[in-house]
């Protein structure tokens, strides 16, 4: 203790002025005879308390994105056509590349901005024709995307829809049949607004309307209509 202050062989005589970079020190001496008149176990506090200020919001908000992300696979590729195409002689994959016409003309009947370049179709092929035709696509729901099948009949109409992965903790509810079945029979143009929503999934209700109406567009713009 000298002259009233507490000297701590933690810094040096000089008090805390030393503990900064000289650049600092022309042009404020009243700020650092405030910084050196500092009490020690006062200053102490204030450094805990702005690491504890720096750190935990960063620590949490990882948390919180570690428990979010959760990644749940409920059918995969190799599944989902074995159940749209039963008996098939093969499965053919078309890669079908967008011009702009067609994808105004998507966006024209499904009332959304169409920016995919490319969508492909898995087609069930049975003695020498189509049986059906599958798009795999993915829509985001609150945070992360859903990855979904739907099954077209060879008039446009929609066969199945199947979420094949979820990856949020809540709204996952949309996988059930119960919803799901509400696609089935609806073609390009179909009024999807009367679609039902599921309480707490209204953002992944909103996603998959939005997705399953965009495939039956695109079906209807590049097989039935064949837009160039």
């Amino acid at each position: 203790m000298q002259g009233g202050e507490l000297v701590s062989p933690l810094f040096p005589r000089g008090g805390w002025e030393g503990c900064f970079p000289r650049a600092l020190d022309p042009g404020d001496k009243a700020g650092f005879h405030i910084v050196r008149r500092f009490k020690f176990p006062a200053a102490l506090a204030f450094f805990v308390c702005l690491t504890a200020l720096v750190c935990a919001p960063g620590h949490s908000y990882s948390e919180e994105k570690e428990k979010e992300f959760v990644e749940k696979v409920f059918l995969t590729k190799k599944e989902v056509l074995e159940a749209a195409f039963p008996g098939a002689d093969r499965i053919d994959t078309e890669k079908k590349w967008l011009t702009d016409s067609q994808r105004q003309a998507i966006g024209k009947i499904c009332l959304q901005t169409i920016e995919d370049q490319r969508i492909t179709y898995y087609v069930g092929i049975k003695g020498g024709k189509p049986m059906g035709y599958v798009t795999i696509d993915h829509v985001i729901g609150k945070s992360y995307p859903i990855t979904f099948m739907v099954a077209l009949n060879t008039d446009g109409t929609v066969r199945d829809v199947e979420v094949m992965v979820y990856r949020e903790p809540h709204g996952w509810e949309v996988r059930f049949k119960s919803f799901l079945s509400q696609f089935f029979g609806k073609d390009a143009g179909a009024d999807f607004r009367n679609i039902n929503s599921i309480t707490g999934a209204t953002l992944s209700v909103r996603s998959m309307v939005s997705g399953v109406s965009k495939a039956v567009a695109a079906y209807k713009v590049l097989y039935l209509d064949k837009t160039p």
